[in-house]
């Protein structure tokens, strides 16, 4: 499982951020920040960024989203999704690319490794990787979009580079009413005492009295909030 680690007396972290002002306004790019500081409060940040769609392929033209760095063989692995518009509906996929020193970055010639599926349930979107080591395998929990639902999907690999994807979701959309009705995406995983718990975003439709809401399009609006599904039932503790 992922942890903190020191690098070179430094702790790294790559984010992706946005140009203009506004929910995910224009494409984005990755940066790169460091602490020093083991409380970690004080970050500093290059100026510019290290990893940009303006040097993608075709379905990453338009900006890029968020990625999951891990080491492996020597090297740093980046997955990402991006793009390839940015009108919508915009299609979105996941690649990789690997780097030495975490500034500069090669695209794997083979992208992207998760593309869009016009008959599965991530036809127009696969998104967000969260890529994990289980075992002799490695997992990656994303997401797939069909432009009605997001919901959690799961694939595995043994190299990092062959991807079996499951053709059906693993944490499908809710029923209506459910906090997941509309989306089950955006995951974060932890296992923790023999307990697989799976973090995501939940979205239904907004309604009065809700404390916050998304405006998504025009007269159309949602509750979003964190919810976890677990490999088996957790007691409630009194």
């Amino acid at each position: 499982m992922p942890r903190l680690k020191n690098v070179d007396g430094k702790y790294w972290m790559i984010y992706h951020a946005y140009p203009d002002v506004g929910y995910e306004a224009g494409g984005a790019v990755m940066g790169l920040a460091w602490c020093e500081d083991e409380s970690l409060l004080e970050w500093h940040r290059l100026e510019e960024p290290v990893f940009t769609y303006r040097e993608g392929a075709d379905w990453e033209r338009a900006g890029l989203y968020k990625c999951c760095v891990i080491e492996h063989q020597g090297r740093y692995w980046m997955f990402y999704n991006a793009k390839g518009s940015g009108r919508w509906p915009w299609r979105e996929e996941t690649g990789i690319a690997f780097s030495r020193d975490l500034k500069t970055w090669e695209r794997y010639e083979r992208n992207p490794v998760f593309p869009t599926d016009p008959e599965r349930f991530y036809s127009r979107f696969y998104s967000d990787p969260c890529v994990k080591r289980c075992g002799d395998a490695w997992i990656n929990f994303g997401f797939g979009f069909d432009g009605a639902h997001a919901q959690g999907s799961l694939a595995e690999s043994e190299d990092l580079l062959n991807l079996t994807t499951h053709p059906e979701p693993w944490i499908p959309h809710g029923a209506a009413g459910e906090l997941d009705e509309i989306h089950a995406h955006k995951s974060s995983v932890v296992h923790y005492r023999g307990v697989l718990y799976h973090f995501y975003c939940s979205c239904r439709r907004s309604r009065p009295g809700d404390p916050t809401r998304i405006e998504v399009f025009e007269g159309q609006s949602e509750f979003r909030c964190i919810t976890v599904a677990t490999s088996r039932p957790i007691a409630q503790e009194a």
